[in-house]
């Protein structure tokens, strides 16, 4: 919701007064203050997901035992102070700018193709462009799913190796990861899992997507 928020915000007050469509630097902008105000906002609750989906893996006297999201925020800033919630971030800054631009730019513009091609504005064409949104955005972020992936796991296994150091823990370079990957696993290694993030993100931008355009039509357009 904060990338929707301030992509919006953002493209408002980009408008031209003329009524002419917004250029291609314009859009860009929008979608990089989006998408990192996204990252930033998202990066803490990011963390904790990685960290309770695989506590059950971890041996009993390593795991965090958090009771719900909210507790491991509280245990996260108690054990390991406020540098906990920005562990890899620079990853997740990376992935959430991919996510904007390749959502937001690929659904403006197939939406745009689709009207100019005679559909009406409806929620059929905004299924459609969705969809299609979900095929560039899966693909253009795949590698930076795979780089914070990997990079938040280096973590935990430098914390199941000491855990009294989890609050001096570094995060690997984005390059030392990404260079590991090429190395060791080849150019494929950052398109794994691409068919079940496709099954994840289609049907969320769709669902989003078409609420989003039903929102925009109604309630917001009370405070333009």
């Amino acid at each position: 919701m904060t990338r929707f928020a301030i992509y919006d915000l953002v493209k408002d007050r980009l408008q031209h007064t003329d009524g002419s469509h917004l250029t291609f630097d314009e859009i860009v902008t929008a979608t990089l203050l989006s998408g990192l105000a996204g990252g930033i906002v998202g990066n803490p609750a990011e963390i904790l997901n990685v960290r309770m989906q695989n506590d059950q893996a971890l041996p009993l006297h390593l795991r965090r035992n958090y009771k719900n999201a909210f507790d491991g925020l509280v245990a996260m800033l108690r054990d390991e102070g406020p540098r906990s919630l920005v562990i890899g971030l620079a990853p997740s800054l990376i992935r959430a700018t991919l996510a904007t631009a390749s959502q937001f730019v690929s659904y403006d513009f197939f939406k745009a193709k689709l009207l100019e091609a005679g559909y009406q504005d409806s929620v059929s064409v905004h299924f459609s462009a969705s969809f299609i949104a979900g095929l560039v955005a899966t693909t253009v972020c795949s590698p930076a799913d795979v780089l914070k992936s990997r990079t938040m796991a280096a973590l935990q296994k430098q914390s199941h190796r000491d855990p009294l150091s989890a609050g001096r823990m570094r995060a690997p370079s984005i390059w030392t990861t990404c260079s590991s990957i090429y190395r060791n696993e080849g150019i494929k290694a950052f398109f794994k899992g691409w068919m079940p993030s496709y099954v994840r993100l289609c049907p969320q931008l769709v669902i989003t997507f078409v609420i989003y355009e039903k929102l925009r039509k109604t309630y917001f357009s009370r405070y333009k």
